[in-house]
């Protein structure tokens, strides 16, 4: 009798998880939502920092190679910000990583650290933990953005064979794509806000790996950019639909599709707003960068500008250090006899040279 009454019991709990219970490590059924507000929403955020860091990045490159002298396009996977050099993104990417895996897997949580498998003495002893299982799963898609990172940094001490730090960047994308797509969820609606997550995902690695390929063409770059935006802007999105707890998106258990059947039309206008918010970024990098030359060209002419002091030794060595970081490939005769440049010379260049080249991973 026992023995039936617990089999009924573990199908309502798999009822009620529909179709896949997990357990409390004294057996009993977890009955709450996975994930946290704050868990989704924070990422958006670091999403759109970043996206609209690569954009101003991205569009100040595309701008200055129209310039009359201005240096060829060419994509890289980091950039700077006024004086801010650029391997100062590549020690973000590297180490704020690590302080988010702290909190999702200790400093976040009042029981502190989130065990992976039930301990000795309790009914579930050696099984996964159930309400842990989420927050090891968010932590692992951290790791491969740290190498990345650290890729990056040793790429300013080391000549790197060709496009490395492209390839780590895109394969960071392909195993956070894979975490989401591989994310055990429960019901219609849950299932269609993380499908949609994991495409965002998985459209940023793929224009990483294009602008691989084809790195001087400037569209596949605003794909990364844009890939990046969507990807916030649903994060958002899910923070709104998962745990806001309005009555638009109840869907009873699973019963009511309304809710899962109106997600993709979430999307779509999300697509089209990213898309318009860039279009209006690039008019307005335009219209700075019209503004800006008509005034110089009118001091030229007005004789205020002073004879350009020769730039070639000071492009140069700018062109060997992002040769060292990037592994660009340049012939010998391109490249000074040391190699690879260490990050304290690579830092000395002046505001002007981080400014025009960066310490860029070109490819």
């Amino acid at each position: 009798m026992e023995d039936t009454d617990s089999m009924a019991g573990m199908g309502m709990a798999q009822e009620h998880n529909h179709g896949h219970g997990m357990y409390f490590c004294d057996g009993e059924p977890v009955m709450t939502e996975g994930g946290s507000w704050i868990g989704h929403f924070m990422p958006g955020v670091v999403f759109l920092l970043w996206g609209v860091h690569w954009m101003q990045g991205i569009f100040r490159k595309y701008f200055d190679s129209r310039r009359p002298k201005g240096p060829e396009y060419r994509a890289q996977t980091v950039h700077g910000l006024g004086r801010v050099p650029a391997y100062v993104e590549s020690c973000c990417k590297a180490f704020l990583p690590m302080i988010a895996i702290s909190l999702e897997l200790y400093f976040a949580h009042k029981g502190g650290w989130r065990t992976m498998v039930c301990p000795a003495g309790t009914p579930r002893a050696g099984h996964f933990y159930g309400p842990h299982m989420g927050n090891w799963q968010h932590a692992s898609m951290y790791p491969p953005f740290i190498l990345a990172g650290l890729v990056d940094l040793v790429g300013y001490e080391v000549e790197l064979p060709y496009g490395t730090q492209q390839v780590f960047l895109f394969m960071a994308f392909v195993c956070e794509t894979l975490l989401m797509a591989l994310h055990k969820k429960h019901t219609p609606l849950d299932t269609a806000v993380h499908s949609v997550l994991m495409y965002t995902m998985a459209v940023t690695a793929l224009f990483v790996l294009l602008e691989l390929a084809q790195p001087r063409n400037f569209l596949i770059s605003c794909g990364r950019v844009f890939g990046t935006l969507l990807q916030s802007a649903w994060f958002f999105a899910a923070t709104h639909i998962m745990f806001d707890h309005v009555p638009f998106w109840d869907e009873a258990e699973g019963a009511d599709m309304g809710p899962a059947m109106f997600v993709p039309v979430v999307f779509v206008a999300l697509i089209v707003l990213v898309l318009a918010a860039m279009v209006l970024a690039f008019l307005g990098f335009n219209t700075f960068y019209k503004i800006r030359d008509a005034r110089g060209a009118a001091y030229e002419r007005a004789g205020l500008l002073e004879d350009e002091p020769p730039r070639h030794s000071a492009h140069s060595n700018t062109y060997t250090a992002q040769a060292a970081h990037c592994g660009a490939g340049v012939s010998a005769t391109a490249v000074s006899a040391g190699g690879a440049v260490p990050l304290s010379t690579f830092a000395s260049h002046t505001a002007g040279a981080a400014h025009a080249h960066g310490t860029s991973c070109q490819v």
